[in-house]
């Protein structure tokens, strides 16, 4: 099987907990979401390495595996805290798009950190990105998003800067030091599990009130999803030499699912403008990868 399909089949479970995401955690609290989610998530993961693969390989103790799946761990709690926090508020056709451009910005920080020199094709499909954001600042303004000053697009950016950190980790952790898909992301995803957790009891014991949570029953799904999205997204870049910018693109092409299904299921406005936006961020991402 090849890592494109890996990694096709992990933007579609991608796409769809996208959906499921918006649908959890708009107007609802965030950090039970999340705590929930993962819990689902991480049950489902163990109950197919127990039917299917090998749990007591998976779970046995590694100094190497468990430090950097907490690395990973504290990366991905803090985008996913960010973009739910961004979530609540924000049109899924506005924040799941400024997500998708990740692999844009893999780029940009591979000239800041290792000093490379981008084609005239990369820096061309820069400014595409750049100019994308700034048309979703257009069609932002429609709906009363000033993009400047809105905390949810900041939070968005946040999450998004720090999906690219994890982007750039998961390469050193399965190419470079070559470490197994499933212990990794079975410490991986109990790590969050207790990440999540431990935030909701330090808020509790401070008095820290947050705002209602409200059951739906499809927050144990988003969990559940996730975990098979990046499930085939790991196996994946396990494959020798896959470049980290292509196999990023290549899984965020899901906002393409999430864009449509969303303006359906939650009926969303100005979407000529958030197409035209999206466009131009997936046509930028398309032509930096290309140009690698």
């Amino acid at each position: 099987m090849s890592w494109t399909l890996w990694i096709v089949a992990s933007a579609v479970f991608l796409a769809f907990y996208d959906l499921l995401k918006k649908a959890s955690v708009r107007e609802n609290a965030v950090m039970p979401v999340l705590t929930i989610a993962t819990a689902a998530g991480s049950l489902a993961y163990v109950a197919s390495l127990a039917t299917f693969g090998d749990l007591a390989a998976a779970m046995r103790p590694d100094r190497t595996v468990l430090a950097f799946a907490a690395v990973k761990t504290l990366i991905v709690g803090t985008s996913w805290i960010l973009t739910y926090c961004a979530l609540r508020t924000l049109p899924v056709t506005i924040a799941t798009p400024i997500r998708a451009s990740a692999p844009a910005f893999v780029i940009m920080l591979a000239v800041l950190i290792y000093a490379e020199r981008p084609s005239s094709g990369q820096w061309l499909g820069m400014a595409l990105v750049l100019v994308g954001f700034l048309a979703f600042s257009w069609a932002g303004k429609a709906e009363g998003i000033d993009f400047l000053r809105s905390k949810a697009v900041y939070f968005a950016l946040g999450g998004m800067a720090m999906s690219v950190v994890s982007s750039l980790w998961d390469k050193y952790v399965f190419q470079v030091s070559a470490l197994p898909v499933e212990p990794v992301q079975f410490y991986f995803q109990s790590g969050l599990f207790i990440f999540y957790t431990s935030i909701l009891l330090l808020r509790k014991v401070s008095g820290v009130k947050g705002d209602p949570f409200e059951w739906r029953w499809s927050i144990p799904f988003v969990g559940i999803i996730l975990a098979a999205a990046d499930w085939f997204y790991f196996h994946g870049l396990a494959f020798p030499d896959v470049p980290i910018s292509v196999g990023s693109l290549l899984r965020r092409f899901s906002v393409v699912i999430t864009f449509v299904l969303g303006a359906i299921l939650f009926h969303e406005r100005n979407l000529r403008r958030k197409g035209i936006a999206l466009s131009l961020i997936l046509a930028g991402t398309c032509v930096i990868c290309l140009s690698a």
